[in-house]
């Protein structure tokens, strides 16, 4: 579902424009929780605030307590709500209609919606339209990982032959493989680039390959620790985010 105020303008340059997210949920732990999380991933690039229960602490929603979650995102161009409910709905709308604020309520899961939307919004030039429709495919990655499970593995599969582009083939060696941490730094360090990236598990034949600035799409790779990934950058920066990416992995996403 999407609204906007009649006070919303186009900034000349989408990379002026400051993306907040709003967590709107009946309970107020799970509203606080999901935010505790997804701040996790923004590292504080990202307004966020989150509104649940009622003024009594009762499960539902409050248009008062969204207002006042509102007031903590001052200085947002467009905010991006998530809630738990369809019923969260009306009072989202009618606190920010009231608050003058352009924003977009969307469909996505919350948990998963709210934590591709984080990361989504911390890319440069990302658009409240990109960050919205990037949280509506944030299950993606769940269905892609349960069908693979009924999927038999095969041996993998060769890299493609040498072109114009340059390419890589790295093993994985931290533990958790790229999930959503490392994979968050994964998609940000090849975002840097004007490079198209792209990515494949070799380990997992069955996964699709992918946009390396996707979170989505690097998800669904289903990366583990010891899976070899095939990456192939093309353009003017192609060597230096093959450089940066490799690096980011001998490291160990840091950890």
């Amino acid at each position: 579902m999407k609204r906007t105020t009649s006070s919303f303008t186009l900034h000349p340059s989408s990379l002026k424009t400051m993306i907040a997210l709003l967590i709107i949920s009946h309970s107020a732990s799970i509203a606080s929780g999901v935010k505790d999380l997804i701040e996790q991933m923004a590292q504080g690039r990202v307004q966020i605030a989150a509104a649940g229960g009622t003024l009594e602490g009762d499960l539902g929603t409050s248009v008062d307590l969204i207002s006042h979650a509102l007031e903590r995102l001052a200085g947002a161009d467009e905010v991006l709500v998530l809630v738990d409910m369809g019923s969260a709905i009306m009072s989202a709308e009618i606190a920010l209609e009231l608050s003058g604020i352009p924003f977009r309520i969307s469909p996505a899961p919350l948990v998963e919606g709210a934590l591709v939307a984080a990361i989504e919004a911390t890319r440069p030039g990302a658009t409240i339209n990109e960050v919205a429709a990037a949280a509506e495919r944030a299950l993606e990655t769940k269905g892609i990982a349960l069908a693979a499970e009924h999927v038999p593995h095969e041996p993998p599969a060769p890299a493609p032959p040498e072109g114009a582009g340059v390419e890589i083939t790295l093993t994985i060696k931290n533990k958790v493989g790229l999930h959503m941490r490392p994979a968050k730094d994964f998609v940000q360090t090849a975002s840097r680039f004007s490079s198209t990236i792209r990515a494949r598990n070799l380990s997992r034949p069955e996964r699709p390959d992918g946009n390396a600035k996707s979170m989505i799409d690097i998800m669904k790779l289903g990366v583990a620790l010891g899976n070899q990934i095939h990456i192939r950058a093309d353009g003017a920066d192609a060597q230096a985010a093959i450089d940066a990416l490799a690096k980011l992995v001998a490291d160990n996403f840091g950890e």
